[in-house]
């Protein structure tokens, strides 16, 4: 009878780690898939933060990423908006002063409206009537602001986009 035990308690630890290996090998093909996806949206993006890949391993792997694609860098996602792509450079970060023309921030969790303000992060697109937060306060974007990218935070002075709610 112990014989016929100890035969059941392998076949379970068999099939538990049979079922490991397929949730690993299924992790990895999700990631696979998303970092070479280019027409996920940026809601389906948000979904799923933790499978694209990171600034640091894409930099290091040196290869070419395609416009549309998604990276994290920090807890921020980026789509790369660059015609043709780009190769990551050690210098030029998705935050890096001047880098908009080639990545730029993803953030649609918030409605953008005055009771769901989206946070601003320099270099997202804002576009008229959208409603941000920045420092404690709310501001709309006025009629024909779009700022795209927007590299001004809200409640710079002189600058007419930014109207402050409250």
């Amino acid at each position: 009878m112990i014989y016929h035990r100890e035969d059941s308690i392998q076949a379970i630890r068999e099939e538990e780690q049979q079922a490991e290996r397929l949730a690993q090998q299924s992790v990895e093909a999700a990631r696979v898939f998303a970092a070479s996806s280019v027409s996920l949206s940026d809601d389906q993006a948000l979904a799923m933060p933790e499978l694209f890949p990171m600034w640091e391993d894409v930099l290091a792997a040196g290869n070419k990423l395609a416009e549309g694609s998604v990276l994290r860098d920090g807890e921020t996602l980026y789509r790369v908006v660059q015609a043709g792509g780009v190769t990551p450079q050690e210098n030029q970060p998705p935050h890096g002063e001047g880098m908009l023309a080639v990545y730029r921030p993803i953030e649609t969790e918030h409605a953008g409206t005055q009771e769901d303000p989206i946070p601003w992060v320099y270099g997202m697109d804002c576009r008229a009537g959208q409603y941000f937060s920045y420092e404690g306060h709310v501001y709309r974007v006025a009629e024909g602001g779009d700022m795209i990218p927007c590299v001004w935070a809200p409640g710079t002075p002189g600058l007419w986009q930014w109207e402050l709610v409250s």
